[in-house]
C-alpha cells in the first residue's frame, strides 16, 4: 500500500447478543474492537474510530476516510481540528490530514449513561475518585491498557480490586476490554508509544461508552506539563456532542496525592502502579521503585509493596528521560518535606547525573558534532 493512500475504516460492525456487546472495524486490516457484557450498550458512531485512527494518520500524513453510513458529530469534527494543530506543532514529523465523514445531527447528551472516571487503580485514579467522587457516578476499567490482552489472571485480581474500591466509594464500575492501544502502534508502523497517543486512546473508549462527561486523571502538575499524549489542553479536544471530556488533577503534585490517598487507608492497600504483567506490582520496575521509596519517606505501608530499606535498589531505575527526571523529583520534594537527609543526597545526586549526561549530549552536540554519540553507537555494535 502505498504510504500516502488513505487510512480507510473497513468491516465496521456492531454486535450484541448473550456474551457481550462488539463494536469493531479494521484499517489497514489491522482490528480494532470494544467489548464490554450483553448488559451495556456502546455508541454506534464514527467518532471512536476517529479518535483512534488520528495518530496514526498524522504520523503518516494520511487522510482518514469513514465509509458512508457511518457519521460523526460537527462538534467533535472542529476539536479535532484544533488538536491537529497543537499535535503538529508539539510533534514536527505529524503532518495534518483531511477526514472524510458523513456528518450526523447534533444529539443531547444520554443523560441515563452516566458521569464516569477512567480508572486503572493507580495513585493518579485513586486521587481523583477521593477528590472528585462527588461527580461520578461509574468507575470504569479498560482490559488492554495497563496490561496485555492475554493476562486472564492478572486481569482477574485488578477486576476485584477495582470491585471492591468501586463498592466501597458507592459507585458502579463498567469493565471494558480493547486493543486501542496495540492498535494505534500497529497502524502507526513507528515507535509511536502510548505517552504519546494515550489522550487519543483514552478518548476512544470514552466516546464509544458515550457517558455525557467522562474524567480522564492527570499524572503532572500544572508547572510540569509539555507535549504528552494525555493533558489538559487536549484531553477534551476529543469531545463530542454526545461525550464531554475532563482531564483533572493537575492541582496536585504525585507526592501530595499520596499524602491525601493515605487519608483512606483501604485505598491505600489497593494502589496498582506497575505496567510490568508481574502480578499486581512487581516491586523493581521503575515506576514501583519510585513508588515504593514514595511510601517509605512518608512513613506509610501499603500491602502490595514492601519498603525501600536501600538506596542501592534504586539502580534498577536508573532516570533516563525528562518524565523519568520529573518524577524522581518529586520524590525528592517529599524527602525534603519529611526532613530524610540520606533520602535528600541520594536523590540530588541521581538528578544531577542526569543533568550532567543532558549537558554532555549538548556539548557533544553543539561543539563536536555528535562525535561522542556516534562512538558510542559504533562500540555497542
Amino acid at each position: 500500500m502505498h504510504p500516502t493512500e488513505p487510512l480507510t475504516l473497513e468491516g465496521h460492525t456492531l454486535k450484541r447478543d448473550a456474551s457481550g456487546t462488539v463494536l469493531s472495524g479494521h484499517v489497514d486490516g489491522v482490528e480494532l474492537y470494544y467489548r464490554t457484557d450483553a448488559s451495556r450498550e456502546l455508541a454506534d458512531g464514527a467518532e471512536p474510530f476517529l479518535c483512534a485512527m488520528l495518530v496514526p494518520a498524522m504520523a503518516q500524513g494520511r487522510d482518514i476516510v469513514i465509509p458512508d453510513g457511518l457519521a460523526a458529530s460537527r462538534e467533535l469534527l472542529d476539536n479535532i481540528d484544533r488538536l491537529q494543530d497543537i499535535y503538529a506543532v508539539w510533534y514536527p514529523a505529524f503532518k495534518k490530514v483531511d477526514i472524510r465523514v458523513d456528518i450526523r445531527p447534533g444529539e443531547p447528551p444520554a443523560v441515563e449513561r452516566g458521569r464516569g472516571l477512567l480508572f486503572s487503580g493507580g495513585l493518579d485514579a485513586c486521587h481523583s475518585l477521593q477528590k472528585y467522587g462527588a461527580s461520578v457516578d461509574t468507575l470504569i476499567y479498560v482490559r488492554g491498557i495497563d496490561m496485555q490482552l492475554d493476562e486472564d489472571e492478572l486481569y482477574r485480581q485488578c477486576l476485584e480490586s477495582n470491585l471492591e474500591i468501586a463498592e466501597a466509594y458507592g459507585k458502579r464500575l463498567v469493565a471494558i476490554e480493547s486493543n486501542v492501544r496495540f492498535f494505534i502502534r500497529k497502524v502507526s508502523r513507528s515507535d509511536i508509544g502510548w505517552g504519546v497517543a494515550q489522550g487519543c486512546g483514552l478518548g476512544s473508549l470514552a466516546n464509544v461508552l458515550g457517558m455525557p462527561v467522562t474524567y480522564i486523571s492527570s499524572s503532572a502538575a500544572y508547572d510540569d506539563l509539555g507535549p504528552t499524549g494525555s493533558h489538559p489542553l487536549t484531553d477534551p479536544l476529543c469531545s463530542s456532542d454526545r461525550v464531554r471530556i475532563e482531564h483533572i488533577g493537575c492541582e496536585s503534585r504525585r507526592h501530595e496525592k499520596l499524602l491525601e490517598v493515605a487519608r483512606d487507608d483501604f485505598l491505600l492497600q489497593r494502589i496498582r502502579v506497575c505496567w510490568q504483567d508481574q502480578g499486581l506490582n512487581c516491586g523493581k520496575c521503575e515506576k514501583c521503585l519510585r513508588f515504593r521509596m514514595a511510601l517509605t519517606l512518608a512513613g506509610l505501608r501499603s500491602r502490595n509493596f514492601e519498603p525501600l530499606t536501600d538506596f542501592a535498589e534504586l539502580d534498577l531505575a536508573p532516570i533516563n528521560s525528562p518524565t523519568h527526571y520529573v518524577d524522581w523529583e518529586d520524590n525528592l520534594r517529599l524527602a525534603r518535606a519529611m526532613g530524610n537527609a540520606s533520602a535528600c543526597r541520594e536523590l540530588g545526586r541521581r538528578l544531577r547525573r542526569y543533568r550532567e549526561r543532558q549537558l554532555l549530549k549538548q556539548i557533544d552536540e553543539l561543539w563536536l558534532g555528535g562525535t561522542i554519540r556516534r562512538l558510542k553507537r559504533k562500540a555497542s555494535g
